[in-house]
């Protein structure tokens, strides 16, 4: 999952970055700075996302594999 995935899951779910920050437990810069490609998305990050939005880190990362080979239109 890259920021772009954590934008697009954001925007999903219908959130800021500020509602989206507070409901994972992390600042809404860090939120800002992923979904801009300055920091990338760690593991607690990665987990943190899979459990708000009820996947499992394999179904995110199935999601990203299949978005990247352009299966999938988001």
């Amino acid at each position: 999952m890259d920021g772009s995935g954590v934008r697009g899951l954001r925007l999903k779910l219908g959130l800021t970055q500020v509602q989206f920050a507070k409901r994972l437990g992390v600042s809404a810069s860090l939120i800002g700075d992923v979904e801009s490609g300055r920091r990338n998305v760690s593991a607690n990050l990665r987990v943190r996302i899979a459990l708000e939005c009820g996947a499992g880190e394999d179904v995110i990362e199935t999601l990203a594999r299949a978005k990247a080979s352009s299966k999938l239109v988001f």
